[in-house]
């Protein structure tokens, strides 16, 4: 019987498989599985996440800039952060870059990193560099919370609602425009413009956090990076719960409809890469987080809610699309 490979076990598959080998420290609060893991440090909660970005699988000279393949780096890293509830504090750099590589892009790289994660506190602390047969992004990013005001994936209990901020399959689209000029050349130009910039600088839901625990004390939440359908899955995996998920609710931007025609749905649902929030939370708490939110400028919506059985489904029974891209695997 032969060894089993990577595109056997998936992404996920691997990371259960290495989950023995992660750490069990006496100050660890929230280990690997998470959007971050989280360490107690005095009253204070010290959170840390990491991205790594490849040319060719997160971006492309043809569909991405320098300064924008920076901002979305910082953004993948800081939306965990904001999944998580913590400030960020600081970022570490690693890159694999090629002898070729132009100067100026690693510049422009940096530039539009610090244009994103400098304002909210992302500020870049170091990093490394290496030179390499193609070009990739590390980043870790830091941040804080108090003792007790973490988010966490699996505390969902059955009856609670989840709520998601914003609109999904934007960015999903703005790719597809990117890539397929033009396919997409008769919309107007007005709804391709806001569906790329949706791809290309999307923005990391920082201020969510303090809302929730505001609304209540307990809520599960991770971002939208890998597509809702994804969020949902492993929100109420982790916490040993379903869900029955209203499709008719999904919020999604009419400028994305105007390009996904009926793959609007599919993309909403897999897309991914939109770093929006999905918040599992009290029935009676998620009315005062909406409004709260909305108050902030930043819509949010009910798309289902957690039940005690576990099979994840719309209100017909059917499952819901999955993710389009899973890395070892095949796009679906």
């Amino acid at each position: 019987m032969s060894e089993p490979t990577l595109a056997d076990l998936g992404e996920r598959g691997l990371i259960a498989r290495l989950g023995r080998f992660f750490g069990r420290g006496k100050n660890l609060v929230v280990a690997a599985g998470d959007d971050g893991a989280v360490l107690a440090l005095g009253d204070r909660l010290l959170v840390a996440t990491s991205d790594l970005l490849f040319d060719g699988i997160h971006f492309s000279d043809q569909t991405t800039s320098a300064f924008d393949v920076g901002w979305r780096a910082a953004a993948a890293n800081l939306s965990d952060l904001a999944a998580m509830g913590a400030e960020p504090i600081g970022t570490l750099i690693g890159l694999g870059l090629t002898e070729a590589t132009p100067v100026s892009w690693v510049e422009q790289l940096y530039a539009g990193f610090t244009a994103c994660a400098d304002p909210v506190g992302g500020i870049i602390l170091g990093g490394d560099t290496c030179r390499a047969k193609s070009r990739s992004v590390a980043v870790t990013a830091l941040g804080a919370a108090p003792s007790g005001r973490i988010l966490r994936r699996d505390a969902a209990r059955p009856g609670d609602l989840l709520v998601v901020t914003g609109h999904l399959g934007a960015s999903c689209a703005g790719l597809a425009v990117l890539q397929q000029p033009e396919r997409y050349s008769h919309l107007d130009p007005a709804v391709r413009e806001r569906v790329i910039e949706a791809h290309r600088r999307p923005v990391a839901r920082l201020g969510v956090a303090p809302l929730v625990f505001s609304a209540c004390d307990r809520a599960a939440a991770m971002d939208t990076s890998d597509g809702l359908t994804d969020a949902i899955e492993q929100v109420c995996g982790q916490s040993g719960c379903g869900a029955i998920v209203d499709l008719e609710n999904v919020p999604i931007d009419p400028a994305t409809r105007a390009v996904a025609g009926g793959d609007a749905e599919r993309w909403a649902l897999g897309g991914g890469e939109d770093y929006e929030l999905l918040i599992a939370l009290e029935a009676a708490a998620a009315g005062d987080l909406i409004r709260m939110l909305g108050n902030s400028g930043l819509a949010a919506t009910v798309v289902g809610e957690v039940t005690a059985e576990r099979p994840i489904v719309d209100r017909r029974g059917q499952p819901l699309a999955g993710p389009q891209f899973e890395h070892f695997g095949d796009i679906k």
